[in-house]
């Protein structure tokens, strides 16, 4: 019995050596099998995101086909995976033959796949076919990325062929409304300028199948990735976008009932008002002696015109009796600044000459003469034919310039109301030091 016990003894201690002498060879003796297999590929992941970040594009590439080659993954995420080393061997090598090898893994080897990735692989397949000069094959890649976005909504557009102008390839057709939309976009004398009758619609239907004919070359070639393209196609999506926002919840929530736009009009009468005129002649004279002999001749009784006539350098008027015709101040503006001058006006034939202005308004009696009055153009008589006192416009008049002006402001507070709000809720941080 204790001889028995010795001998089971002996055996359990044989066994547990022989199961010591496996774990130790598989542990240290470098066996790969040790090693979990998904953390290999891990690790393969890890690495080919590193040697990315390096910029080291071909060997990330390899990284990432060891880690789809390891790794337990779907196929939806390996086409995932192909689509980006493909997107990244395009962009960053120019390495149209690799990124298309695995473009074609996407289109090519897997199911489930996304559908928009899908899409895009076949696109980028079009374009790296494109550089390696297999316009052919590009086309038909193009054909079928067009065929995957596609919408339910093209069996009802394929019904009304009849309202489709002109095709390019397989993939584009300029329809009936998008002529109509882009003739509406030119304005009316450039229309009739331009595209006259008859055959003019014909003429701008060929310009707009030739500019999308470039627009499509372009896309082939793969400018439409080109990143000065993105950033603009941003600004003008971002513009847009706002655009819309603005006419649905900042216009098409102003009302203005007609209560409003009486008070509205009375509270900016002055603005609303006919500003003062004159009609006013002159004589002008490059030189001081001249306009002082000019002076002379009406004190000693010429006329104005008579004196205009001999003296006056300014040869539209002198034939005209000096007339100029009328001088207006300049209105009132909406809301009051400190800054505003009524004089700041312009003369006719003249410009912006305030003390010319000045003088003519200075003038009381119909007929009278004053000067010589100094501008940029010289040295001027002026003589004052007529004046018309400021006038109050009646609401009916300027009804549609009030609901305008009103508009805009209700508008402009709106926005401004909008832009607050939004800027609190999306956490918005000016660092306007940093513009310094």
């Amino acid at each position: 019995m204790k001889q028995q016990s010795w001998l089971l003894w002996i055996l359990f201690v044989a066994v547990m050596v022989l199961i010591g002498l496996q774990v130790y060879t598989s542990v240290f003796s470098g066996n790969e099998a040790a090693v979990p297999k998904t953390i290999e590929a891990e690790r393969l992941r890890d690495y080919g995101a590193t040697l990315k970040a390096n910029q080291l594009y071909a060997k990330a590439a390899e990284a990432y086909d060891g880690y789809i080659g390891s790794a337990d993954l779907s196929d939806s995420d390996r086409a995932r995976i192909d689509f980006n080393t493909g997107t990244m061997l395009l962009d960053q090598l120019g390495d149209a033959e690799g990124a298309l090898a695995h473009f074609l893994r996407v289109t090519e080897m897997y199911e489930d796949v996304d559908r928009e990735i899908l899409k895009e692989a076949r696109k980028l397949s079009a374009q790296c076919l494109e550089k390696l000069g297999r316009s052919g094959a590009a086309e038909r890649e193009l054909v079928a990325s067009s065929k995957l976005g596609a919408t339910e909504a093209s069996a009802e557009q394929e019904v009304a062929a009849g309202n489709v102008l002109a095709t390019i390839g397989e993939r584009v057709a300029i329809t009936r409304t998008d002529f109509d939309e882009a003739w509406k976009e030119i304005p009316e004398y450039l229309r009739k300028q331009e595209f006259p009758d008859p055959g003019g619609k014909e003429k701008f239907l060929r310009e707009l199948a030739g500019s999308r004919v470039f627009a499509e070359a372009a896309r082939r070639k793969g400018l439409d990735r080109d990143p000065e393209i993105q950033r603009r196609r941003r600004m003008v999506e971002e513009s847009l976008l706002s655009q819309k926002l603005f006419e649905t919840e900042v216009a098409g929530k102003v009302n203005l009932p007609d209560s409003d736009l009486d008070l509205f009009y009375k509270a900016h009468l002055d603005h609303y008002t006919e500003p003062e005129s004159v009609e006013a002649a002159h004589i002008l004279v490059s030189s001081a002696t001249g306009i002082q002999a000019a002076r002379a001749a009406i004190d000693a009784g010429s006329t104005f015109a008579q004196a205009a006539a001999a003296f006056s350098e300014d040869q539209n008027t002198k034939e005209k009796e000096g007339r100029l015709g009328k001088i207006v101040q300049a209105p009132k503006p909406l809301e009051p600044s400190e800054g505003f001058d009524p004089l700041e006006t312009f003369v006719p034939g003249i410009g912006k000459e305030r003390d010319f202005v000045a003088a003519a308004f200075a003038m009381d009696e119909i007929g009278e003469v004053t000067g010589p009055v100094k501008t940029s153009k010289g040295y001027h008589l002026i003589q004052l034919l007529g004046r018309t006192p400021a006038v109050e416009k009646p609401l009916e008049q300027v009804k549609r310039q009030v609901e305008m002006e009103l508009r805009a402001q209700r508008e402009q507070e709106r926005r401004a109301e909008l832009v607050e709000e939004l800027m609190k809720t999306h956490k918005v941080r000016i660092y306007a030091d940093r513009l310094k």
